[in-house]
């Protein structure tokens, strides 16, 4: 299973900006790099039953225009930076874990396991603190 730009749009089709829209194809493409290397090591994306893609959440898992009153103003989400997956049993995030002394070429960041329940969020944008794994 892959993600793919339409599933990160979601019910949002044709409210990105260009510049959103680049962000979310370089997001797709950076995040299919890693699914990669864990579909090799047997990690599986379950599809989500809601969003009937590996997005996570009920329709707010990937992006969000500015508009939507969920996340704040500049969110990685509304900027297009950013995907939650589908997460229900934590695998995804526990591989993360596992493996995050690895992950430092991935271009990626993720939210804390701990602050993800049923989901894994994955991010282009370096938090403020710097770190891989950040709480939110």
């Amino acid at each position: 299973m892959k993600l793919i730009f339409e599933d990160v749009l979601g019910k949002w089709k044709g409210q990105a900006t260009p510049a959103q829209e680049n962000n979310i194809e370089q997001l797709v493409a950076t995040c299919n790099g890693l699914i990669e290397v864990m579909l090799a090591d047997k990690v599986w994306f379950p599809t989500n039953p809601l969003t009937g893609s590996i997005v996570g959440g009920e329709t707010l898992g990937g992006f969000r225009p500015k508009n939507c009153p969920i996340g704040a103003p500049e969110s990685a989400h509304k900027q297009g930076l950013a995907v939650d997956l589908y997460d229900p049993k934590n695998e995804i995030d526990a591989w993360l874990w596992e493996h995050r002394s690895s992950l430092e070429s991935c271009g990626l960041y993720f939210e804390h396991p701990e602050a993800t329940p049923r989901w894994s969020h994955w991010s282009l944008r370096r938090p403020k603190s710097g770190r891989r794994f950040f709480r939110p």
